[in-house]
């Protein structure tokens, strides 16, 4: 595993270049890409303009958000994927690991039962498109309360419901979006991460919650930097992902609020601060209670 910074999730804003010198001078491995900002230069610039502080560094992208609306009607789903293939011809020189989305937690339009087939088919043709770059899909939920009670039909905002659809989708470059916030806010465990696999972890989120909170009141503003008090089992998943091999990015993704005051260096180097502590755990140290 390497670790990763994701600039905007943490409140730093720059240009391409200077992310890139921030993430490397700060001791980053990866970084993750705004890929809406970089498709539009790309088709504005050229490709090859867009990507060659990418491709010249010693850095891999750990993941971008995939820039397709893939839940919603056929014909925009359709389209948006074609033209999302069509520009992936950057994937391989700018060593990308995962593209990431997430599963929403409820639904105006389908029921539960449709709407799983509607993932599982999607995420399935999804995934075909970025095998073909040897890209993963990482997939996530979104575990908060506040996510939920706006439309009709619940959906998956559970560990166990979310990993029940990850294997009902075919292809070996799907994998697990492994935030441990919504891991525990949603009931997952070690355990339950263990049963699903290591090798189906495809990209790693970091944030810790506090000790004192009740689990299903727990908002996203409680995300919280990793520390001793925490109850996200942040330990114990570093030592399990380790002893798996799991070869893909780390990135910490505790509240903006975490950073209040901090301009970006600091911001990157608090991050790669508290990756550290957890990698020294994970290799050599105990495994905290």
């Amino acid at each position: 595993m390497f670790k990763n910074l994701n600039p905007s999730a943490v409140g730093i804003s720059a240009r391409q270049s200077e992310l890139i010198e921030l993430a490397l001078t700060t001791g980053f491995r990866g970084l993750d890409l705004e890929v809406d900002d970089f498709l539009r230069r790309a088709k504005n610039q050229g490709l090859a303009q867009t990507i060659q502080f990418i491709a010249s560094a010693r850095i891999s992208i750990g993941g971008f958000e995939l820039p397709v609306e893939w839940r919603g009607d056929e014909e925009t789903y359709k389209a948006q994927l074609a033209e999302f293939e069509g520009a992936l011809g950057f994937a391989k020189d700018a060593k990308v690991h995962a593209c990431l989305t997430h599963v929403l937690p409820e639904s105006d339009y389908l029921p539960y039962h449709e709407n799983f087939e509607l993932h599982r088919t999607r995420l399935a043709e999804i995934s075909e498109v970025l095998g073909k770059h040897n890209i993963r899909l990482a997939v996530g939920y979104y575990a908060a309360q506040s996510r939920r009670g706006r439309e009709q039909f619940q959906f998956i905002h559970e560990a166990d419901a979310l990993s029940l659809l990850l294997k009902s989708v075919p292809g070996d470059n799907v994998g697990l979006l492994l935030d441990t916030w919504d891991w525990y806010v949603g009931g997952g465990t070690v355990d339950s991460l263990n049963g699903l696999g290591v090798n189906d972890v495809a990209y790693v989120r970091i944030a810790d919650a506090p000790a004192d909170a009740d689990r299903e009141s727990l908002s996203e503003e409680q995300r919280q930097l990793h520390n001793e008090e925490g109850t996200t089992s942040i330990d114990e998943i570093a030592r399990a992902l380790k002893e798996g091999g799991y070869k893909g990015p780390v990135t910490v993704a505790a509240h903006r609020s975490c950073f209040d005051g901090m301009n970006g260096e600091a911001i990157a180097r608090k991050c790669n601060e508290v990756l550290t502590a957890i990698w020294k755990v994970a290799e050599e140290g105990p495994i905290a209670s």
